[in-house]
């Protein structure tokens, strides 16, 4: 007989990790009597990560007692108590070898589904104090597995877990589909039998879809691009042009609020195709994406430069039902989910645009947070979703912009067209928002701009983990800035390099290595290049590069050790001068 030992629930609390505050559900605990089981999660329990955790298919988490004293034998501790790994049901039995996708069991009055194995986050490696325990508990084979909620009902401790229907024959289980997701990643046959199982949760059955993408695409020479058709083109001003796009037979990649689309473009004239990056204007999940382009013309003081080759392309030439190649969305400015605090976006110009994207997702999933959208521009003609503003403030109570244009034209309207005139800065962001600053800020504008309000926020006093930021132009001064801020010096002069210096072969950049930076991902992102990844934990060796020559360090340890002349950018950082084909 297996059996159900403990219920365990808890609801979003914040906790200090690291300097930062965290939002989290991680620290379950036990309940007494018995429960209702609803759809989407426990009476009592909740999830403070709704992109990571929870929804239908990951209703509840479940893990055997019995994988406790392996973990106390391995560990060396006597104090692992039910509910230690953010389990919902600590059960007798039920380990990973023995249970199958689409498993179905009878507990109490209610009927579960199996839909997925665990996926581990360094939330789980924080509460059990070892920074590197996701890679742990991957290695040691013991994840778990999650509940879909197929009827609801009551459960309580001590109810017997019945067998409903289970795919002992032709079942795949929780440990083969461990082994597809992390260790056995060419095994397209494996890829294709995990898909017939309807049961297995949409985003893992998108992930082994991707990889047998990823194969047809490399057979047909498209690596990593996907064709996307120009579907509508939408004039936001007299600069700023959106371009609406989606893929021709499939639908969008996901991607986050904030975060931009590499294209690759082919423009007559041009010896070889360029890439570039624009920033995703629209909310997730509308089935495209909304490119909004700044034509960036000649300079009015410097008459022989040449206007902005990849902009011009897309304002004069190209139109609705071009093709574009584009890579998958990409970027690490994004909402940061770790607290409720107030939020308050900062833009000028065509920085306005992860700033839409963002507050059009707030909207979308209804979050309650006071948003204070503050925007610079030069003036009416130039202002972008100017429309847009006004009816989300006229329609949304806890939504409140202040618009600033700092060369007004005789038809902008003082009160309707905009609230002041003059730049936007750090004075009249304090002002009007009247207090101590105890806001997240996201900050995205042209260099000077950022400059002055990023070095004034932390002169407020506003901590690091407070500030986000978008940097468009990779200039060796924007560098220094980034990587100021990320290292959270007080020395604004401070010189970060060290004499080890980093040589990105295929792109023919070679550039001090600086200690501000935690891998060598996020150093190449802050040059302007955009490496492929994905778990950046040294997991799902999507960033693997060639090392021409040169060591590294990893910190944390990858989940396994590359093959000889390769390294995981995610997680390592250069040991001596470093070549890599990137």
């Amino acid at each position: 007989m297996i059996k159900l030992l403990s219920i365990n629930v808890s609801l979003p609390k914040e906790v200090v990790y690291k300097g930062k505050t965290i939002r989290t559900s991680i620290y379950k605990e036990p309940v007494e009597g018995r429960i209702k089981v609803n759809r989407l999660n426990l009476e009592g329990d909740g999830q403070a990560d709704l992109i990571g955790h929870g929804g239908e298919m990951r209703a509840v988490y479940v893990y055997s007692f019995n994988n406790y004293k392996s973990w106390e034998d391995e560990l060396n501790r006597n104090n692992l108590q039910v509910g230690q790994f953010g389990e919902n049901f600590t059960v007798e039995g039920m380990l990973d070898h023995d249970i199958h996708i689409g498993d179905q069991f009878k507990i109490g009055s209610a009927l579960f589904e199996v839909s997925q194995p665990r996926v581990p986050c360094y939330k789980l490696a924080m509460k059990m104090g070892i920074p590197d325990f996701y890679n742990r508990i991957l290695r040691s084979g013991r994840l778990g597995f999650y509940f879909r909620v197929l009827q609801e009902g009551e459960i309580g401790a001590g109810d017997e877990i019945i067998p409903f229907k289970i795919n002992r024959t032709n079942g795949m289980t929780i440990t083969d589909v461990n082994e597809l997701m992390y260790f056995d990643k060419q095994n397209y046959k494996g890829f294709e039998r995990a898909l017939t199982f309807k049961a297995l949760s949409p985003g893992w059955r998108d992930t082994f879809k991707d990889r047998l993408l990823k194969r047809d695409r490399e057979e047909q020479g498209l690596k990593a691009f996907d064709l996307l058709t120009v579907t509508k083109i939408v004039d936001e001003s007299e600069t700023i042009r959106s371009f609406y796009l989606q893929p021709k037979d499939k639908r969008t990649e996901p991607f986050q609020a904030g975060q931009f689309l590499p294209v690759k473009l082919d423009i007559p004239g041009q010896y070889k195709s360029i890439d570039r990056n624009y920033t995703i204007s629209n909310a997730p999940g509308e089935g495209f994406y909304r490119l909004s382009i700044k034509r960036e013309d000649t300079p009015a003081n410097d008459p022989d430069a040449y206007p902005g080759v990849s902009s011009n392309y897309f304002h004069k030439q190209v139109k609705e039902g071009d093709n574009i190649l584009a890579a998958r969305p990409r970027g690490k400015f994004l909402l940061d989910n770790g607290n409720h605090l107030p939020i308050v976006f900062i833009s000028a110009g065509v920085g306005i645009t992860p700033m839409i994207s963002m507050l059009e997702f707030l909207l979308k999933q209804k979050d309650s947070r006071k948003v204070y959208f503050m925007h610079g521009a030069r003036n009416g003609k130039e202002h972008s979703f100017k429309d847009k503003i006004q009816h989300i403030e006229g329609t949304i109570p806890h939504v409140n912009s202040l618009i600033a244009y700092s060369r007004p034209i005789s038809t902008d309207r003082l009160g309707k067209d905009y609230h002041l005139e003059g730049r936007l800065n750090l004075d009249i962001i304090k002002e009007n928002l009247k207090g101590k600053p105890d806001f997240n800020f996201y900050v995205c504008g042209p260099n000077r701009f950022m400059k002055d309000i990023l070095f004034g926020l932390m002169d407020w006093g506003v901590p690091l983990g407070h500030i986000h930021f978008e940097l468009f132009n990779t200039t060796p001064s924007d560098i220094s800035l980034n990587s100021f801020l990320k290292a959270g010096s007080s020395n604004r002069e401070q010189d970060l390099s060290t004499e080890i210096s980093v040589n990105f072969v295929d792109s023919g950049t070679e550039v001090p290595w600086d200690d501000a930076f935690d891998n060598i991902l996020e150093f190449a992102e802050s040059k302007g290049l955009t490496p492929d990844f994905s778990c950046r934990a040294g997991v799902c060796q999507t960033c693997i590069t060639d090392v021409i020559a040169g060591e590294v360090t990893y910190d944390p340890e990858p989940l396994q050790e590359p093959e000889k002349g390769k390294i995981f950018i995610c997680c390592s950082r250069p040991t001596e001068n470093l070549h890599l084909k990137l």
